[in-house]
């Protein structure tokens, strides 16, 4: 493969990989301002995500089988661009609906990409930076215009995705179903535990610092810093898998700052609270470390494998949410709910050692996807 090949193709999973958080973070950091969104409608938009792309996750492999891979990709796109730009034009029940959609759209191209990736950190790279552009660009665009614009702007860039993976040349051979299902129930349940704590620390960090007395402005900065500490990580994990020969250690070294972060909270959330958003957002590796790693066992599996465990964690994960949430409210402050938080990540350590360490043997299925060497036609999968 040429150098000019893996560029294109590096930046075409990239490209892709940025729209799989905006819709998603970019709500939550501009629903206090949304006027339609009352207190019932803000607490469904919180869960909303996680079980959408749960559902969405597991259809994902009917959808191939009838359409082929590459029409699966551009469905994805074409929805999200619809439920982006349309879920902003009316009340509360198109707010809803195209947050469902787009979640849903998400959950397919969140699926696909990781036997596009094959393991390529700019898959992990293009999702943390979506997230954290998704995050940070919307509060400024809610001032500086309307909650409508912050939200409908992010179907641009869904947009864009869609004619790059248009102009994408390539015929696909979609891969056979698996003779039995991957047994892949605890890469399953690491991936669940890791994406809960990962929406809680997006979801909470700032809460919980303002609750501690931090200032607004102040709790807002922590949350920038912790989703831009993620960024380097979401790049540098990907290697990390692939070189490092005691995974279980791995696991244990990307839970650690979540750790210290957490307890960091739970103890003194207010004396140093950069220390523990640093923290909080170096952990955000380990959501790395499993994508990669569902990424790279696809390239011996099958697409059912991806949807398994992507479409049962994030289900783990709205669970998991929501018993936190009913925590914080029963009981009117952070420490039950960080008390549980710790307990999750010891549940993903466990968890975690027990997918790197016991064997399986895939299924016999076709081979990964790619695109053919024709020419100068860029290959996606690096």
């Amino acid at each position: 493969m040429s150098r000019a090949t893996s560029t294109v193709s590096t930046l075409v999973i990239f490209v892709l990989a940025i729209n799989l958080r905006p819709a998603v973070t970019s709500l939550g950091a501009a629903l206090p301002d949304i006027s339609v969104a009352g207190n019932l409608v803000g607490a469904v938009l919180v869960a909303l995500p996680l079980w959408a792309i749960g559902l969405g996750g597991w259809a994902t492999p009917w959808l191939c089988s009838r359409v082929g891979p590459h029409r699966t990709v551009s469905v994805a796109l074409v929805g999200l661009v619809l439920s982006l730009a349309g879920r902003v034009l009316g009340g509360p029940v198109e707010l809803l609906a195209g947050t469902a959609l787009a979640c849903l759209s998400i959950a397919v191209l969140g699926t696909m990409l990781p036997l596009l990736a094959q393991g390529s950190a700019a898959f992990t790279f293009g999702l943390g930076f979506g997230s954290t552009a998704g995050a940070l660009v919307t509060p400024t665009a809610v001032m500086s215009s309307s909650w409508r614009v912050a939200l409908g702007v992010w179907a641009t860039t869904a947009l864009v995705a869609q004619q790059v993976w248009q102009r994408t040349p390539g015929e696909f051979g979609s891969p056979r179903a698996a003779t039995g299902a991957p047994p892949a129930t605890a890469l399953t349940i690491h991936f669940g535990l890791i994406s809960t704590v990962t929406f809680l620390v997006m979801g909470w960090l700032p809460g919980i610092l303002r609750d501690a007395g931090v200032p607004p402005t102040t709790a807002g900065a922590c949350l920038a810093l912790s989703m831009a500490m993620g960024l380097p990580m979401m790049w540098l994990v990907p290697g990390w898998t692939r070189r490092w020969r005691n995974q279980t250690l791995l696991v244990v070294a990307l839970a650690t700052p979540n750790v210290i972060g957490v307890t960091g909270l739970l103890l003194a959330p207010a004396a140093a609270p950069w220390l523990w958003a640093a923290a909080t957002g170096t952990g955000m590796g380990a959501l790395a470390f499993v994508l990669t790693t569902v990424s790279l066992r696809c390239k011996d599996s099958s697409l059912s494998l991806s949807a398994v465990v992507q479409g049962f964690g994030y289900l783990i994960a709205g669970f998991g949410v929501l018993a936190c949430g009913w925590l914080h409210t029963s009981t009117g402050t952070w420490q039950t709910p960080l008390l549980l938080v710790l307990a999750v990540l010891l549940g993903q350590i466990l968890s975690g050692h027990a997918a790197v360490s016991r064997r399986t043997t895939a299924p016999l299925v076709a081979p990964p996807l790619s695109l053919p060497r024709q020419g100068d036609a860029p290959e996606v999968g690096v």
